[in-house]
């Protein structure tokens, strides 16, 4: 080969290793943001769930929870109003609502006038969506010698079943907060890495981990219209802001705008969900892809205290280069993805989430087409007053198809990355530690409080470490986050 044609090689090589650095950057990019509106949405959902009833009805729960009761006690002493107050409590920690309402009812029937077990009575009711009745015995407390702390409590819960009466719903969540990173940039955890299958010494400082601090705000629209059948089908749309501006790292500012639409139809103890949505996503405000997602979720109820769900997606993702990557159409393609799960409520303030996903990546080069594999284990706990924390362990593996012979040279090995990310996150609302006269007891003073209780704060503390057979994409990273978070309901 002439010395001409050398230097060629030598220049196209240069130009892909570049390029390939330059395209590692924006799928990290992409991976993180995807993680960030997804966790998003996740934890808004779970956190709903997860408040339903005890969050809501904690100020009840003055006497134990009957744990040592059995239905051989009820059938000794039928009569007994505490001791059928407590078995319904029990009835309630084990998940079984319905079984809770008739021991309620049937206590109601020996005194109409015990209060406490009608308000009881009355927010089981709602749990099992028997709104009409609910109010009737809302209403009818509101007869009765009850404290205003109550009264406030039980007029909390009329308006919530008049949103809920209502064909359209519609919300607003804003979040703001901020991240700080110990390797934002996911550089190897070694000082080496290979370039055409040579150890290479990294010197440069931007390729070493660098910290860096970013400021964090997320905006979700939702709306939905119940169509008027008796088993609650309805209609749903969404609109999702995401951006997160890095201190020092402007090359991973990140941005994203995602529409989504969708529709639940529910039978007797599933729901079936398909929905369709558009992604757009920028990388150092400029956009770099798109994607087009179709998702189908099929929930089961098998018990009141157990939940199995799965779900199958297809994506379209095409990238497109940006001014500091000229190699990120390699990576546009398709998308597929399974996931099944479970959720076990071990008590109204216990839940355990169970999850194994499997996913396939086709890009437009082969080397960067992979496989995955995941699991992942969430235990959540709810304290009284609606402060909860949560943890959660993720392991997932990806294996690449075909060898990428810039960074291993002729050696025909292929990569595979292994990842463990252990997150907690403890959060409350403001309510919880912002004292009622702060701002004095002037009217002002009240609505100030009024628009700051119900923002929930919350703190997360993330690790995640990623092994792999190439050092180039070995490395760990710190996380540690701030949020706050207001919902709006209209």
């Amino acid at each position: 080969m002439t010395t001409g044609r050398w230097q060629y090689v030598t220049a196209l090589i240069a130009a892909g290793l570049t390029s390939l650095a330059i395209g590692t950057t924006g799928v990290s990019a992409q991976q993180s943001i995807d993680v960030r509106t997804d966790e998003a949405r996740q934890f808004s959902e779970d956190f709903e769930r997860l408040t339903d009833v005890t969050a809501r009805a904690n100020f009840l729960l003055s006497t134990d929870d009957g744990g040592d009761i059995t239905y051989a006690d009820i059938l000794a002493n039928p009569d007994d109003i505490v001791l059928n107050f407590r078995w319904a409590k029990a009835q309630l920690a084990r998940g079984d609502v319905r079984g809770a309402s008739a021991t309620l009812e049937r206590i109601l029937v020996l005194d109409p006038d015990l209060a406490p077990v009608r308000l009881y009575y009355a927010i089981v009711l709602y749990r099992l969506d028997s709104l009409d009745e609910a109010r009737g015995q809302f209403d009818r407390l509101l007869q009765m010698d009850i404290s205003p702390d109550v009264e406030a409590n039980i007029r909390q819960y009329v308006s919530a079943i008049e949103r809920r009466r209502k064909r359209l719903s519609q919300s607003l969540t804003l979040t703001l907060g901020s991240q700080i990173d110990s390797n934002r940039n996911a550089a190897p955890n070694d000082k080496v890495q290979l370039l055409t299958g040579t150890p290479t010494t990294i010197t440069a400082s931007g390729d070493k981990p660098n910290n860096d601090i970013a400021y964090i705000g997320a905006l979700r629209y939702d709306v939905s219209y119940d169509l008027g059948y008796q088993e609650g089908h309805e209609v749903f749309a969404s609109l999702t802001g995401y951006g997160s501006d890095q201190v020092q790292l402007d090359a991973l500012d990140l941005g994203s705008f995602s529409a989504e639409i969708g529709t639940r139809i529910r039978g007797g103890y599933w729901m079936l969900t398909p929905t369709l949505s558009q992604t757009a996503q920028s990388l150092s405000r400029e956009k770099y892809l798109t994607a087009r997602t179709g998702r189908l979720r099929l929930d089961w109820n098998v018990r009141p205290f157990f939940n199995l769900n799965g779900d199958v997606s297809y994506s379209d993702e095409r990238y497109q280069n940006t001014s500091e990557s000229s190699a990120l159409r390699l990576h546009s393609g398709q998308r597929y993805g399974a996931r099944i799960g479970g959720n076990y409520n071990w008590s109204p303030n216990h839940r355990t989430t169970l999850n194994f996903a499997a996913g396939m990546k086709e890009a437009a080069r082969n080397y960067y087409s992979y496989n995955s594999l995941s699991g992942e284990l969430i235990h959540a706990y709810l304290f009284g007053g609606g402060s909860y924390i949560s943890g959660s362990i993720r392991y997932g593996m990806d294996q690449y198809r075909d060898p990428d012979f810039l960074t291993t040279g002729n050696s025909p090995q292929h990569r595979t990355d292994r990842s463990t990310r252990t997150r907690l996150t403890y959060g409350a609302p403001l309510s919880t530690i912002l004292p009622t006269d702060l701002f004095g007891d002037s009217e002002t003073a009240n609505q100030i409080l009024g628009f700051l209780a119900p923002i929930n704060w919350s703190v997360t503390g993330e690790y995640l470490n990623t092994k792999s057979n190439i050092p180039n994409y070995e490395y760990h990273n710190a996380r540690a986050q701030v949020f706050l978070t207001r919902r709006w309901e209209f």
